[in-house]
Parts: C-alpha cells; structure tokens; sequence
C-alpha cells in the first residue's frame, strides 16, 4: 500500500521536478517530498474511510430510533461525535514538511517514522468497521446494544489514543538517528 503511494506520486512529477530530483542535494530534497505526498494521501485515504464507517453510524443510529432503542441514542451520537474528531485530527496533522531552505529540517528516518505510524493507523483502523458490523447485526436485540455501541467507542478511543502518540513517535526517531 505504502509503495504504490509513492510510486504514484513519482509517476505524477513534473519535467522540472524530475531534473531538480537528479541534482545532489535536490534529489534528497524530492525523494522526501514524494514521501511526504504519499503519507498525506494514505491519511487522506484514511479519513475518507473513516467518514464512511461514520455515516455507517448514523444508519444503525437511525435503526436504533426506529427499533425503539432510544435509550442508546446518546452513545451512538458520543460515538460518531468522537469519530468525527479523530477524522479531524487524521485530515489535519503534520505531514513532515520542511522546505529546502528551512531552518529545522525533517530527517529521513522521521520522516519514515511518521510513515509507518500512519500505515499502522490505517491498518487498526480496521476495527472500526468491524464494531460498526457486530453493532448493526444487533440493533435490534435489546441486551446486545448497549455492549456493541460500547465496543465502538471503546475502539474509537483507542484509536485516539494511538493517534496521540503520533508526534511521539516522530521525536523517538530523531533520538534514535
């Protein structure tokens, strides 16, 4: 998944970016920025499948209505108003970016950190849409709700968590380097 975003970032550069890319200290410069893209999209790509998995929320909160479930109303809407942040936070983190000429540079292995953060996001991400399918098979069995809301948003929580450590993860790589 990783490679083939960069790949397709590198497929898209420019006749100007790709003779910048074979000078010496361009080319660190643009392997970097490829880098970069292709976290930015794979963030991009998680965000969009977070708003589904979303909008899968307010369907079985509409079920819920329906069914009669009104007392779970509330935790559903926690849920999805928690999804709705973490969707936020993921389309708007840092992307590594340091400019050629900046005064703090972003090293390689940071930058690669930050990566493999993001594809481990992605991938307990996963979760998400798995709680989402336990608790819309059993939207309309009475004592099975109110476990599965909380299965989501015990998982939406722990998805906050791990996104908290995100920075961490960037500055335990710089010591490391």
């Amino acid at each position: 998944m990783t490679d083939s975003f960069v790949e397709k970032a590198d497929e898209n550069m420019g006749a100007v970016e790709r003779v910048l890319k074979g000078l010496p200290l361009a080319r660190e410069y643009t392997d970097k920025e490829l880098r970069r893209e292709a976290d930015h999209r794979l963030r991009q790509l998680l965000a969009t499948e977070l708003e589904q998995e979303k909008q899968r929320l307010y369907d079985v909160q509409k079920k819920l209505l329906r069914s009669g479930g009104l007392a779970w109303i509330d935790d559903a809407d926690g849920a999805i108003q928690r999804l709705q942040t973490l969707i936020d936070r993921i389309k708007t983190a840092s992307y590594g970016y340091a400019g050629l000429f900046a005064a703090v540079k972003i090293q390689e292995e940071q930058l690669n950190a930050l990566h493999r953060f993001d594809t481990a996001m992605a991938e307990r991400a996963l979760e998400i849409s798995e709680r989402i399918d336990q608790l819309e098979t059993r939207a309309t069995e009475r004592e099975a709700i109110g476990p599965a809301i909380e299965a989501v948003n015990d998982t939406v929580t722990e998805l906050q968590r791990l996104f908290d450590k995100r920075s961490h993860a960037i500055t335990t790589a710089a010591a490391d380097a």
